[in-house]
């Protein structure tokens, strides 16, 4: 896994033209915290990947979190928003003027009495 971020990551800084930033990364210190993340903080590792991938994707993220030392730390919050970004809030939907007259047409052809369309409800 850290081998993994650590790929992900340094391909992000290359294309920031900040190479340098993973040139000198402690891979035992990511495989470390890797470890912990899945093992005290128990984190299932398919999300792990998840986060790691949405990370590295994310444009406010992808500059914030280049250690696997940040990305445990951060690993609830960074959770939380990729999963409210998977499931967009749909806008309430306001009522079209037209659903009452559609309504009472209906009623109409069904053979209802148009003076007891109730238009209030």
């Amino acid at each position: 896994m850290a081998t993994y971020f650590y790929t992900e990551v340094s391909r992000v800084a290359e294309e920031a033209g900040v190479p340098h930033l993973t040139k000198k990364a402690n891979m035992q210190s990511w495989s470390d915290d890797m470890r912990k993340l899945i093992e005290i903080d128990q984190v299932n590792k398919q999300l792990a990947k998840d986060v790691m991938d949405w990370v590295v994707q994310d444009s406010f993220w992808k500059t914030n979190v280049l250690s696997a030392k940040k990305l445990r730390e951060k690993f609830a919050e960074l959770a939380i928003k990729m999963n409210a970004q998977k499931k967009p809030v749909k806008p309430k939907q306001e009522p079209d003027s037209r659903d009452k007259d559609i309504a009472f047409q209906q009623f109409v052809a069904d053979g209802g009495d148009p003076s007891e369309f109730n238009w209030n409800s």
